[in-house]
């Protein structure tokens, strides 16, 4: 049988780089992040009180926007709370019910967030790259 030595310690330098690089692009990224959630929130909430009339009311400011812990990077979470007043009736007001059509304030307020948020990646991705 043949005697086969594997080393991978060259690796491990490149490994602690890409992983200093990660936590770098995180703390870059953390400010787009957050702003780009509480972007949406307030355009969620602003197209749901267009939309939601009168038997609504108490829906738009069921929209909160939380960070989330995660070991991986920035993440928050937007959306009607269900513990607030008609926070529950998010999906009804979303995608519709038999009782009404879908308003879908999210997909419009997420249509015009898209392409910014998608630039400020770029942005923090171009300054790592060169």
């Amino acid at each position: 049988m043949a005697d086969v030595d594997l080393d991978f310690s060259e690796l491990l330098p490149v490994a602690a780089e890409i992983e200093r690089e990660a936590h770098e692009v995180a703390q870059e990224a953390y400010p787009v992040v957050k702003k780009m959630a509480v972007k949406l929130q307030r355009d969620w909430r602003r197209n749901a009180r267009s939309s939601a009339g009168a038997h609504g009311k108490h829906y738009p400011r069921s929209i909160t926007s939380e960070q989330r812990f995660s070991t991986d990077g920035p993440d928050w979470e937007i959306g009607p709370d269900k513990a607030m007043p008609q926070g529950g009736m998010g999906r009804g007001f979303e995608w519709g019910s038999v009782h009404q059509p879908p308003h879908n304030d999210m997909g419009q307020a997420m249509a015009t967030l898209e392409p910014l948020f998608e630039a400020a990646a770029k942005k923090i991705a171009d300054g790592f790259m060169s």
